[in-house]
């Protein structure tokens, strides 16, 4: 049974919305606002809204401050409008079509009229719709392909050596942290969207020249003599040879950037690595982040030889410089990712592989150019990307989680019980968990402060959760939008 379509009628007079229903039937789903504030906060919290109907003549905000607000926000592109209204003048009809409404219906107006647009609009925007859901859905086959072959590979190389077949796929996930940890941290390196797929898949190949070391070195229960360390060593120039031998798509970047992977990750950033001796700089960002990721899952990871080491000792190692010397900066990352790489060897394991799985096809989507009419839904995906990055970050403390257009606020503690939900603005948050009057006047001064570039604030105060009162740690992040022009569009946080 197909889903009934959703329209959004917008009108002061009752009177008005319940011809309209009635011209339209019982086909479709309504959702009615008697102004221009209320239809605001619906398209918010309602995406799935297929049609609006707009008056243009309301109360507290008029049909055009509507579609200003849904023009900044690019909204108008992904839900279509038609102006219903008794403004007949020529103006008032060019100024509607030029801030994006689909059609400009006149009072009065013929029942069949209004039928057949409406159902011409929804159809023509529902075709649409489907065509993102097959770019979506092929998007999504290209990564579970790119997912099974990568599998195969790892079992591949797995079954001739004592590494685990999942050795593969940590590195490329902890490279693609890695990597998106950089971007935050420094603006050194000029890495774009690209530049991290080509890099995250080119790590997947680091290992490959170990297809040509014998398998009595691979799998040796012990330390190996130094001539078979020797040849063991070689497997990076093996693997860069295995790619430059190819003699096709030489100058493609992920080719490229393969070969500079495979030939060294095993560089160190004091020079003291393997086969060619590079320091610093010299050695290409791809090689700096796979070599850091390869001795993170090696110490952790259990091998032929060596019983795995817990997740803060090797951490511990790592920074204490006794696997070699790494880029300082790397070192920094791999900090601030402490917690995430843990998870990847427990039980949270798939959770953090749905959780980048997620990341990457919004990344796919967003990069898409040949989507139509994509802006608000790209707008949508960015601040659901933003929002789960940062609840992954500090998962199991109590969240917070506010809309500035609705008003609308709601906090869980960590085993995921509702602690408060506030759907009317008017309500006192502060005052149920009894925060001081000067809290609150510092917690907006420094909300005040945040913008696009400076998007999170942090302090401690006094509240009473869960009949406890005492100290906490508050730390909010502002999103931002289009959709408000004169500040953040919501707030996300922790108490902790």
């Amino acid at each position: 049974m197909n889903k009934r379509q959703k329209i959004l009628i917008v009108d002061d007079a009752k009177f008005n919305r319940d011809i309209l229903k009635e011209f339209l039937g019982e086909t479709y789903d309504y959702l009615e606002a008697e102004n221009g504030n209320q239809a605001i906060q619906m398209i918010g919290e309602n995406i799935g809204i297929d049609l609006m109907l707009l008056d243009i003549n309301m109360p507290q905000m008029n049909g055009f401050e509507v579609l200003e607000i849904m023009k900044r926000s690019q909204c108008v592109d992904e839900t279509p409008v038609i102006m219903i209204s008794s403004e007949e003048s020529v103006d008032a009809m060019r100024k509607a079509y030029e801030m994006g409404i689909t059609d400009y219906i006149t009072r009065p107006f013929d029942s069949v009229i209004v039928k057949k647009r409406v159902q011409n609009t929804l159809e023509l925007y529902a075709n649409q719709k489907r065509l993102i859901n097959v770019v979506v859905d092929q998007v999504y086959e290209k990564e579970e392909n790119n997912d099974i072959m990568l599998r195969i590979l790892s079992n591949v190389l797995g079954s001739r050596n004592s590494e685990s077949s999942e050795h593969i796929l940590h590195i490329r996930t902890a490279t693609e942290m890695m990597l998106r940890q950089l971007l935050k941290t420094t603006d050194a390196y000029h890495l774009t969207e690209t530049d991290i797929a080509i890099i995250t898949t080119a790590s997947s190949l680091h290992d490959i020249g170990k297809i040509r070391i014998p398998e009595e070195i691979l799998n040796k229960p012990g330390r190996l003599t130094d001539e078979e360390f020797k040849i063991m060593k070689t497997h990076s120039e093996i693997g860069a040879s295995m790619i430059w031998d190819m003699h096709f798509l030489q100058d493609h970047p992920l080719v490229h950037t393969a070969w500079e992977v495979c030939r060294w990750h095993h560089e160190r950033w004091d020079g003291k690595g393997y086969p060619d001796g590079l320091k610093g700089e010299e050695i290409p960002i791809s090689a700096q982040v796979v070599s850091i990721v390869d001795v993170y899952d090696a110490l952790t990871s259990e091998r032929c030889y060596k019983k795995a080491f817990e997740h803060d000792t090797a951490i511990k190692m790592i920074l204490d410089g006794q696997c070699g010397q790494f880029n300082p900066v790397l070192l920094k990352c791999l900090k601030e990712l402490s917690l995430q790489f843990s998870k990847m060897y427990t039980n949270e394991t798939n959770d953090n592989k749905q959780y980048y799985e997620a990341q990457r096809l919004s990344d796919e989507i967003l990069k898409e150019k040949s989507l139509p009419r994509k802006n608000y839904s790209q707008c949508v995906i960015k601040l659901m990307q933003e929002k789960i990055e940062f609840f992954k970050m500090d998962s199991g403390k109590i969240s917070i989680e506010y809309n500035a257009i609705s008003g609308r606020l709601i906090m869980i503690n960590g085993n995921r019980q509702i602690l408060c939900q506030r759907d009317d603005p008017k309500f006192d948050i502060f005052k149920l968990f009894e925060v001081s009057s000067e809290d609150i006047q510092h917690i907006r001064a420094l909300l005040d402060q945040t913008s696009i570039q400076n998007t999170e604030i942090s302090l401690q105060l006094m509240a009473k959760v869960e009949n406890k009162r005492q100290m906490y740690d508050l730390k909010l992040h502002t999103l931002w939008s289009p959709l408000k022009k004169d500040g953040y569009i919501g707030i996300v946080g922790y108490l902790s």
